[in-house]
């Protein structure tokens, strides 16, 4: 549990900073200006217990994208909602569809659930209904990311429609972690139907687009009837106080939120190009804040490239330890024109170097 993560620590954590960490997908912008100044005008909150329903957070949130707060269910970042939805729904089974997120299989291990794992499209990584995902009864839900990671490959919203209304039995439960930085959400975003259909749970991030993953926080949202019975196994006060101001100020930042999405737009798009430039790198095309690549060049696998990276100074995530994938694999998060630059400069090096 909790194993194989993105984002690089050193054990000399007075030298963390000598890394270029492009293993973890976070917003390069970093987080609102308005995060810090919530914090430090009420610090003093500090001598309080937190809301432990997050009621004003709940109402902000609902506001926000047209929903009722009976509704949301907010958590200490996305993964506590992965692991309670199995816990308070119980399901015998549970379906996956690798490669994707690892808290998925753990979340149902814990609950007791049996997890039935599928390949996806291994030419595209795409994902594809099929009828006999759901042969077997017993299958009580359903985890799938969009856009899933670690690929950031997007699944559209037609065919996730299609596929909950036929299984009325199956909750689905779909990250939406990363739609943030998404163009044309409203092909994909599942948001808007997740309050009238009872067989739908929708888990959004607020750490990675909002740039402050060390605060933690989440929120979920899916018909009031199940809100109701996910609430009643979850444990209190587990969304601290500054973490419930952050949310709110940041989604209030529409400025900031505009740049986000226009820098990561073009740095992506720039970081993909480059990429593509290299010899024995195959990137995949990229719909959020980072790019997966497949390596296609004999004497290098994501193991030895990551290692030949860190004697450089940067942090990649190799993605061999993904279900479904070999060390065939890498992923690298998106971040500013100067470091991307640094990046594609140190990857064409190491792999001239160390292959020829």
């Amino acid at each position: 549990m909790f194993k194989g993560h993105g984002g690089y620590r050193k054990h000399n954590a007075d030298k963390k900073n000598d890394i270029l960490d492009f293993s973890a997908n976070i917003n390069p912008l970093g987080y609102p200006e308005g995060v810090r100044k919530a914090v430090f005008e009420n610090f003093s909150d500090i001598l309080h217990y937190p809301d432990i329903d997050c009621s004003g957070l709940k109402r902000y949130i609902a506001q926000k994208i047209g929903h009722s707060a009976d509704e949301i269910v907010v958590g200490n970042g996305s993964t506590e909602l992965f692991y309670l939805a199995p816990r308070a729904l119980k399901p015998a089974r549970g379906i996956i569809f690798q490669p994707s997120f690892s808290e998925f299989p753990e979340a149902l291990k814990c609950s007791g659930a049996e997890v039935i794992q599928y390949a996806l499209n291994t030419d595209d990584f795409s994902f594809h209904y099929n009828t006999h995902y759901f042969d077997d009864e017993t299958t009580g839900m359903l985890f799938l990311c969009n856009p899933n990671n670690p690929t950031g490959l997007l699944t559209e919203k037609d065919t996730l429609l299609s596929m909950i209304k036929q299984h009325p039995k199956v909750m689905f439960v779909i990250d939406e972690a990363f739609m943030d930085f998404v163009d044309e959400t409203e092909r994909y975003t599942l948001i808007n139907e997740a309050g009238t259909l009872e067989n739908l749970i929708v888990v959004r991030s607020l750490t990675k687009f909002y740039g402050f993953p060390g605060l933690r926080i989440g929120f979920l949202v899916t018909h009031s009837d199940v809100a109701e019975r996910l609430v009643e196994y979850k444990e209190p006060w587990t969304v601290n106080t500054f973490a419930q101001y952050a949310a709110m100020v940041s989604m209030e930042d529409d400025e900031f939120i505009a740049a986000s999405r226009e820098f990561i737009k073009t740095e992506r798009i720039y970081l993909h190009d480059e990429l593509s430039k290299i010899q024995g790198l195959i990137p995949y095309k990229p719909a959020a804040n980072f790019v997966f690549v497949k390596i296609n060049k004999k004497g290098i696998n994501s193991v030895l490239l990551r290692e030949w990276m860190l004697k450089r100074g940067i942090a990649i995530r190799d993605c061999s330890n993904f279900a479904g994938l070999s060390d065939r694999y890498f992923r690298v998060a998106v971040r500013t024109r100067e470091e991307n630059g640094k990046l594609i400069d140190a990857l064409r090096s190491v792999i001239m170097q160390e292959t020829r």
